[in-house]
């Protein structure tokens, strides 16, 4: 019964998969009169800067291994030892940000005797035949042990004797994430045949990953045929049987035995075997269905490895049976020796290549940036505007760090700023004046909740004095409290103030208490009770507004906006909601136009047309909204004023959302209010407990 082995593999780059690709590639190496081996070369980046430069370590490792005349393990270790000191001598002449780093984990098998080389970030499992599981690390798994960091490099190398049964596996480190090491010996233990499919499945949706598959079985029948890379029909190599040969290789290097996962492991045997073959190329979907209608284990996946068409180029058996001496035609020779300069000028040629490869992405980028600018100027949505700028000044920074004194790059920047200006739309309040600083001319507790400006004055919310306090604006008179709990207001006793909003018709400020009674303020007249219909029904008094002599109430428990029309002493009239199904429970504000607005702790502003729902896009703003503050409707100029309290700015827009600019100064410590006297021109700001005035940009 003759001992076999085969190896599947594939690689996902981009979200697609196949067979072989950036990080992985494959060889088989033939001498003169000696029998062939495999490598398989699995790289993967150790920073973000080393990902373009993958595919060429991959092939340099593998040329630089074909064309050494070297043992298994000699060869393995000086092919990536020079890729390392080449990568090496290239880095220390670069800044240490564009460092090109990766690890390495190298499979080379000669019949059933197969080591496993390592060096930085890297993985490999063994799982025996017996049950044992054994995961193989390299000494250091950080970016300072990768090819072309460290000083000191001396790549991990473990031998696998293989045996009926017997698995390696090796993949990217990023399944350490997708999978733990017992899921995956739990997936090694079903069998090479529903193995595979299952890491397939696994591993598919990362966006970059590569994996290697060996098995060793038993089987009676001929060794399955094997494609070449290509997928193309290669011409029929001629084999004869001959004499059985076996001898031990010289091993110069120090080889360690994998690392047991678990107690009790014992070291691997070894069986020497000779046989040769020419790897796979086809979809892993393809290669694993024929490996089930091929190999020793039962047929059970929905996949396949090899194509039932394939012409073979290598027969392969693997044991201690008589194998017959194999021809190589001189042709073979000569392009073997070929290959080998390639390999040698690729491995003298690498900085270059790295060179002539960060020429081209410097050229690509800065043509995606001007291409990206150019979309922004031609467009007249403020947010793609904004999204093609935000592109392109990326490309022109990753482009800097390749060529910082490019005077292209310099004056694209320059454009792509200047466009981001306009867009921007900051204007820096120079002229502030304080108007009034209630900390310091008012007696009690204070905790000033909202700030509203009308008649001439400014009221305040006085959350811990349970009050309300009136500034004149002019600050001709020193504050004053209008309306507090426990205070009169005509014959009604008050209790804690919880809402105010100013009337612009009446002329008077609306206070509403946390029992559901209401009071107007008239400047010449002083607190007067007004009747506000089945109040004591609404389920919270969140917030209020007036506007065309309406009073509105935000009631987030009921979520819901109610509307009082005016009535005879005050709002005697039955409230109408004005929202359909919709959910206000983290809605904090309230401000009324032709529109109703919402401002929501979580949603920022919410806009209802009618009874439904708009967009309020805020389209083409640079950051986000941060905990916003408060909300006014200016009906003269069609505007909407925000206080963005995290950002410490002012926000106009248009009525339907638009960005249209934001407002700064120093001063914006602690925002908390924004109001606008539009016929004067004046925008007022409570700062913490100060109240600021300043022009009110047009």
């Amino acid at each position: 019964m003759a001992v076999r082995t085969w190896v599947g593999r594939f690689t996902v780059v981009d979200g697609h998969v196949h067979e072989e690709g950036a990080w992985l590639g494959s060889l088989i190496r033939q001498h003169p009169d000696e029998e062939p081996d495999e490598l398989y070369v699995l790289v993967e980046p150790a920073s973000g800067a080393s990902r373009d430069y993958t595919t060429q370590l991959v092939d340099v490792v593998a040329r630089l291994y074909q064309r050494d005349a070297l043992s298994l393990t000699g060869a393995l270790v000086r092919s990536l030892r020079a890729a390392h000191e080449h990568l090496r001598e290239w880095n220390e002449k670069s800044l240490k940000e564009h460092r090109i780093g990766a690890g390495a984990t190298c499979l080379s098998l000669r019949g059933t005797e197969a080591y496993i080389a390592q060096a930085g970030p890297s993985l490999a499992y063994v799982r025996r035949a017996s049950g044992e599981f054994l995961r193989v690390r390299a000494e250091g798994q950080t970016f300072d042990d990768a090819i072309g960091i460290g000083e000191r490099f001396e790549p991990k190398l473990t031998r696998v004797e293989l045996g009926p049964g017997d698995l390696v596996l090796i993949a990217s480190t990023q399944l350490d994430a997708i999978a733990p090491p017992d899921h995956i010996q739990r997936i090694l233990a079903r069998g090479a045949d529903e193995a595979l499919p299952e890491l397939y499945l696994l591993a598919r949706d990362a966006p970059d990953f590569a994996l290697v598959l060996l098995s060793c079985f038993e089987e009676e029948s001929q060794a399955p045929e094997f494609l070449t890379r290509d997928g193309g029909t290669p011409d029929v190599i001629e084999q004869a049987e001959h004499a059985a040969s076996s001898a031990a290789e010289a091993i110069g290097n120090t080889v360690s035995a994998p690392e047991p996962v678990g107690v009790g492991a014992e070291p691997a045997r070894m069986e020497l075997a000779a046989g040769e073959f020419e790897l796979p190329s086809r979809p892993i979907q393809d290669q694993v269905r024929e490996i089930t209608q091929t190999a020793a284990p039962p047929p059970s996946a929905n996949v396949r490895l090899r194509g039932d068409s394939a012409t073979p180029r290598y027969k392969r058996t693997t044991g201690a049976g008589a194998v017959s001496q194999v021809r190589v035609p001189k042709l073979l020779v000569v392009a073997l020796v070929a290959l080998a300069a390639l390999g040698f000028l690729l491995w003298r040629e690498l900085p270059g290549s790295v060179k002539e490869n960060r020429e081209e992405r410097f050229a690509t980028l800065v043509s995606q940036a001007r291409e990206s600018n150019a979309r922004a100027q031609a467009t007249s949505d403020p947010g793609a505007k904004r999204e093609l700028l935000d592109d392109a000044q990326a490309k022109l920074a990753d482009a800097a760090k390749i060529h910082a004194d490019s005077g292209e790059v310099t004056a694209l920047k320059a454009d792509v700023a200047a466009a981001l200006g306009v867009l921007d739309a900051v204007y820096e309040i120079k002229d502030i004046t304080p108007v009034v600083d209630l900390s310091q001319q008012v007696t009690g507790a204070l905790s000033v909740t909202n700030a509203v400006v009308g008649g001439g004055n400014a009221f305040f919310l006085d959350a811990k004095g349970h009050r309300v306090l009136r500034v004149p604006v002019d600050g001709s008179a020193p504050p004053d409290t209008i309306l507090q709990e426990g205070g009169l207001a005509g014959v009604v006793t008050a209790a804690r103030p919880a809402q105010i909003a100013w009337s612009e018709q009446t002329q008077a400020l609306l206070i509403l208490d946390d029992r559901r009674q209401a009071f107007a303020y008239f400047p010449d007249k002083g607190a007067l009770p007004l009747v506000v219909r089945g109040a004591d029904g609404l389920g919270s008094l969140d917030a209020i507004a007036a506007s065309g002599g309406n009073l509105y109430l935000l009631d987030v428990k009921s979520n819901q906006v109610w509307r009082y029309l005016p009535g005879q002493g005050g709002f005697d009239s039955e409230r109408t909601g004005l929202l359909d199904a919709v959910s206000l429970k983290d809605a904090t504000e309230l401000a009324v136009g032709q529109d109703i607005y919402v401002l929501d702790s979580r949603l920022g502003v919410r806009r209802f047309v009618g009874k439904t729902e708009t967009a309020f896009p805020l389209a083409g703003i640079d950051t986000p909204l941060v905990s916003p503050a408060s909300l006014a409707v200016l009906p003269g100029s069609n505007r909407i004023v925000l206080a963005d309290r995290g950002n410490k700015r002012i926000i106009v827009a248009s009525p339907e959302g638009a960005f249209l600019r934001q407002i700064v100064s120093p001063a914006f410590t602690d925002l908390r209010a924004v109001q606008v006297d539009e016929g004067q021109g004046v925008l007022y700001v409570l700062n913490g407990d100060s109240l600021l005035r300043a022009p009110f940009p047009p």
